[in-house]
């Protein structure tokens, strides 16, 4: 009952803020301005009806209301190298080079898919020049897995699989990731649909989902790699899977393989 009364309060704040930015914001592919005709916000077709479990809320962007969790269409389109995302949406500002999974779907509504389970977002890290001060990240706790196929039968598993911390030279410690929620633009457009800044795992400030710990964007200092021993390949479909995490100090649920 509260996760229900939960979800119903943050799909109305979603809906009452959103529905001016979203007029503003241009698609994938597509330099933002104002005017520009741009997909409705969501409707209240979108909320589960009685015995609705799987919803389809824009092609390739799916809400399973049963765990609950937003479900993204991607392909593997990097396996080696140092990374700052682990899901890029394709946008203007090119980052294929430096994410290991792609999406087409618009980050904005990636955001809104996330209110409607219940999630809030809270702000992303931003560095102040005056006082040389960094602002934390804060948001709703996210996990991050991949689902995939191999050998005939589909393997879920947690995105921390996937990559190398390189100043510990193992396997990314088990993680999650917060709702920041992206910045807006000085014109007043979502910043994460020009850079296409999904899920991140350095700090940026239009990132969508973003690392709980300050992590530089500095080439330098990037501390995560993808790895290729265990990522499938090139152009394998994968569905990007985020879901609420388990509060601090709660028992998570093993991924599903």
């Amino acid at each position: 009952m509260e996760r229900r009364m939960r979800r119903a309060l943050a799909a109305k704040v979603h809906l009452v803020l959103l529905p001016a930015m979203v007029g503003a914001c241009s698609g994938p592919g597509q330099s933002p301005s104002v005017g520009q005709n741009q997909p409705p916000p969501p409707a209240a077709a979108t909320q589960p009806s009685a015995g609705a479990r799987l919803v389809e809320f824009q092609p390739g962007l799916r809400i399973d209301y049963r765990v609950p969790q937003v479900e993204i269409d991607g392909e593997i389109i990097l396996r080696e190298g140092a990374l700052e995302l682990f899901a890029y949406a394709k946008a203007p500002t090119p980052k294929e080079h430096e994410s290991i999974v792609m999406v087409r779907s618009r980050p904005l509504a990636v955001y809104q898919a996330l209110g409607l389970i219940g999630l809030m977002p809270g702000q992303p890290p931003r560095y102040d020049a005056q006082t040389r001060q960094s602002r934390p990240p804060s948001g709703d706790r996210v996990d991050v897995l991949v689902r995939y196929e191999k050998d005939g039968r589909k393997i879920e598993e947690s995105a921390c699989n996937w990559m190398w911390n390189v100043a510990t030279k193992s396997v990314m410690a088990p993680s999650v990731w917060l709702f920041t929620g992206s910045q807006r633009q000085e014109d007043g457009t979502f910043a994460a649909d020009f850079e296409g800044t999904l899920v991140t795992v350095v700090d940026f400030p239009s990132s969508v989902l973003g690392p709980p710990a300050l992590h530089s964007d500095s080439d330098a200092e990037l501390w995560l790699k993808a790895r290729t021993d265990v990522i499938p390949p090139l152009g394998t479909k994968v569905v990007l899977i985020l879901r609420p995490a388990a509060p601090k100090g709660a028992s998570q649920a093993p991924a599903r393989g």
